[in-house]
């Protein structure tokens, strides 16, 4: 399956975009432009054969891990597979609390392309696309996983490889998730 991610530069393209999760298809409509207008994110369009099949965000984040959330990743509680630090990192790595990220900030896909695994595709290519850049330094990729009565992407970010960064809040329709984006080794 070939994908063309491009930049979203005319909403007017989405008119006929629902990805069938009311929260999401009305911000789409009414608050994504303003958002981007505002230099709150930028995005990109997910086009098959010509077609608009997915609609993603991003923005730069900073990631905040306390001594309790480095010793849980570090022993890989809170990620699928804790990151490998370089000797010479690893202390670097451990005394630092902020951490550069790369946020999604929005992710749909269209309901008429659901069930193809586009989603899971796009994750993976904002992470090469995050781990080649060479504007700043990035080392996770973070979300505001949607969790609301009716729906939850919670499921899909963690079979995507993300943990969550703090508990369910039941007055929040949203949960913080992060993935590393080196697990492996990484060479200088």
């Amino acid at each position: 399956m070939k994908l063309d991610i491009a930049k979203l530069d005319d909403a007017s393209c989405l008119s006929d975009f629902r990805c069938g999760i009311p929260e999401m298809d009305e911000f789409i409509r009414e608050g994504l432009i303003t958002s981007i207008l505002h230099h709150y994110c930028q995005a990109y369009k997910v086009c098959l054969n010509a077609q608009i099949v997915a609609l993603f965000a991003l923005s730069f984040d900073s990631l905040n891990l306390d001594s309790d959330d480095k010793n849980d990743m570090m022993a890989g509680y809170s990620v699928s597979k804790p990151p490998y630090l370089a000797t010479d990192y690893k202390d670097i790595f451990l005394n630092k609390s902020h951490y550069p990220a790369l946020e999604i900030t929005y992710l749909a896909v269209d309901e008429r392309a659901g069930k193809q695994g586009l989603g899971r595709i796009i994750v993976e290519a904002v992470m090469e696309k995050a781990q080649s850049q060479e504007l700043a330094g990035c080392q996770f990729l973070t979300v505001e996983a949607l969790h609301t009565k009716g729906y939850s992407a919670v499921g899909f970010y963690e079979k995507c490889g993300f943990s969550p960064c703090d508990y369910p809040d039941p007055n929040k329709d949203t949960l913080r998730m992060f993935r590393t984006l080196y697990p492996e080794q990484v060479t200088f």
